[in-house]
Formats: structure tokens, C-alpha cells, sequence
């Protein structure tokens, strides 16, 4: 009866082990933080998504719509936010080709040199207003 009990606690064991490992294999031990955000508003939608690191972001994709046909240009930027409260614009990237035209850029990357507390999309309007979307929290700060 012993042998018994302890041949199968063995086969639980090993069995618990196969599955653990997997868990890890199918889970990843580490995956990397990311963001991603939206903002709109009358003739203009912008999109990004990013993988954060301390003092910014990496291979952020970003892209713009003009949804209007008004003729004027649409553009989109990130603000920045620092721990410490500080705003900075990253540079302004622009879609000028009208009406219902998309500009997209990809494998983007912001290094602030300081730690990034929160990251928002802002889209505008030539001329006219900007949308922001909520600031997401860096996750890594």
C-alpha cells in the first residue's frame, strides 16, 4: 500500500512540474510594459501605441486621419509628462493630404533623459482645435 501512496504522489509531482513548465512557456517569463492611446475630435483622429521604458517610450507607432474635407492639414504629438509635473511636446508629425487621407510612422522612439510619469496623444487641426486623449501612466516609474 505504501508503494502505492508514493508512486503517486512521484506521478503528481512530475506531473505538477510538465504543467508549471508550460504555464511559463505558453505565459513568457517577462513581457514588456506597453501603452496605447486615442484622440478625436471634428476633422481629425489619431492613434499610437508604444513600449515604455523610464525615461520614455520604443517602437511607438503613430498615425493620423483627416476626416474632414475642409482643407486644412491634420496633425498628431505626444505630451510627455514628468514625474516631477513638467509638459514637453515631442515633434509634431503631419498629415497633409487632405481629405480623408491617413499618415502613419512607425518604430518611433522618445528619450527624455529623465523619468516619464505619463505619456497623452494630442491631434489637431491646422488652425483650428486639439483633441487630447487621457494620460497614461508609464508603468515603469
Amino acid at each position: 500500500m505504501r508503494s502505492f501512496a508514493v508512486r503517486n504522489l512521484r506521478r503528481a509531482g512530475v506531473v505538477t512540474a510538465a504543467a508549471s513548465m508550460a504555464l511559463m512557456g505558453l505565459t513568457g517569463v517577462a513581457s514588456a510594459a506597453s501603452g496605447e492611446a486615442y484622440a478625436s475630435g471634428t476633422g481629425v483622429f489619431g492613434s499610437a501605441n508604444w513600449v515604455w521604458t523610464k525615461s520614455g517610450f520604443t517602437t511607438a507607432n503613430v498615425a493620423v486621419r483627416d476626416t474632414k474635407c475642409d482643407a486644412h492639414k491634420v496633425f498628431i504629438f505626444f505630451e510627455v509628462k514628468r514625474t516631477t509635473g513638467q509638459v514637453y511636446q515631442t515633434k509634431h508629425r503631419e498629415n497633409g493630404g487632405g481629405c480623408g487621407s491617413t499618415a502613419s510612422w512607425s518604430d518611433l522612439s522618445y528619450d527624455a533623459g529623465y523619468h516619464v510619469g505619463a505619456v497623452r496623444v494630442v491631434t489637431c487641426v491646422d488652425g483650428g482645435n486639439c483633441y487630447r486623449s487621457a494620460y497614461q501612466d508609464n508603468p515603469l516609474t
